[in-house]
């Protein structure tokens, strides 16, 4: 135990998060601590002021066990004078903005067939507004921000914004083609992220879809990451030309000792409508969601569909649901919370408001993606490629 006479504080690397409920979170392990509000009240007062003989005395009997694990998760610090103080939780919105997807510019060095977008722009996002978004959802309790575009790394003042984050407490995660970091990139990027996703789309495979060259040049991207101790996480479309690499990639990626897999299908929007012969059918396409590991930043909590904790911003600062309703704008990081609001009311439902509520794998699959449901029936529509995953006959819903 101890001893009474230090001063506990919140440990470097943890913040505080009153969302749904109360939570610690440690950004550079990802891991979300789910609180007692005793356990909460005992950590928001680990602020350096209190020594520790007070904040014993005012905690709960029931306290002492639950502390002790805090310290023993090393959870807390412990100071022998006063530390400076700091912000206090905020209660966020219901439900919580963990995860904000913050395109940062529409430019890309490749033409890939299958990307939403459809295009390649010139467009970089204000670092002023950049500051004012990321600014609100740490106020909003975020978790995670997934820096993206286009390809991040040719905004004109990438590593000013990798500098302006140092001041943020929240996990940073690069969402990249990996194929412009080497060596110089990568030792810089240690010093500001917590994470990079590359996408590897197939061994031969990912050539046809995102260029010639572009598989072999990801590859020294991620040794350059793990050179310098990057986790790598890995995101994967499932397409007619990779369908039969997936054995080989999982095998490449436990060489690489990746963080996570997400494996996706896209949907049928952007380039790949010029580009059907890659195109998987849902039932095809379906039996390959069983590779991947990891949660990602769809994932919810509660009673909601599919993304219940995200949304996304794009270059010139207009808030969606996701980037597939990036047409849709509800409105803009001038006030995110007012846009986070809307993107609840008009993109967000909870399960029983879907058509296949009744399903009995509702709860697992959240109804899967709306975009995709959109496209086959209506926004309130079974997503076809989760029914046919978990072999629910679509004839039974159409």
């Amino acid at each position: 135990m101890p001893s009474s006479k230090l001063f506990p504080v919140l440990a470097p690397g943890y913040v505080l998060r009153k969302l749904e409920t109360p939570f610690a979170y440690n950004i550079s392990d990802d891991q979300l601590y789910e609180l007692d509000d005793e356990a909460f009240e005992f950590l928001k007062k680990c602020d350096g002021k209190h020594p520790y003989s007070e904040l014993i005395h005012d905690a709960g009997e029931g306290s002492q066990e639950s502390i002790e694990y805090m310290i023993e998760e090393r959870m807390i610090k412990m100071y022998k004078t006063p530390f400076p103080g700091k912000k206090e939780a905020k209660q966020s919105p219901i439900p919580s903005l963990r995860y904000l997807l913050l395109n940062i510019t529409d430019r890309c060095n490749l033409a890939c067939k299958h990307c939403y977008l459809g295009r390649q722009g010139t467009n970089d996002i204000d670092i002023g507004l950049f500051e004012k978004a990321v600014s609100q959802f740490e106020e909003m309790g975020g978790l995670k921000l997934m820096i993206s575009g286009g390809e991040p790394l040719l905004h004109s003042k990438f590593w000013d914004i990798m500098e302006l984050l140092q001041s943020f407490k929240l996990r940073v995660i690069l969402l990249s083609n990996g194929t412009l970091i080497g060596k110089k990139e990568a030792s810089k990027l240690s010093g500001y992220v917590n994470e990079v996703q590359v996408s590897i789309d197939g061994i031969s495979g990912h050539d046809l879809l995102r260029g010639k060259g572009s598989y072999d040049k990801v590859r020294c991207g991620i040794c350059a990451l793990r050179h310098y101790n990057i986790p790598v996480s890995v995101a994967t479309m499932v397409h007619r030309y990779n369908m039969h690499e997936f054995e080989k990639m999982q095998e490449l990626f436990s060489r690489y000792d990746i963080l996570s897999w997400s494996v996706d299908v896209p949907c049928v929007t952007g380039n790949l409508k010029a580009n059907p012969d890659y195109i998987l059918e849902a039932r095809e396409a379906s039996k390959f969601l069983r590779y991947g590991f990891g949660a990602g930043a769809h994932e919810s909590t509660g009673d909601y569909t599919c993304g219940s904790h995200l949304c996304s911003v794009s270059p010139d600062g207009k808030v969606s649901r996701c980037g597939f309703f990036g047409d849709e704008p509800v409105g803009d990081v001038n006030d995110l919370g007012s846009a986070w609001a809307r993107v609840c009311k008009n993109y967000l439902w909870t399960l029983d408001k879907l058509e296949c509520h009744d399903c009995s794998h509702i709860r697992e699959c959240r109804g899967g993606c709306r975009f995709r449901a959109k496209q086959h029936k209506g926004i309130l529509a079974p997503d076809p490629l989760m029914c046919h995953s978990f072999g629910v006959p679509m004839t039974i819903r159409e």
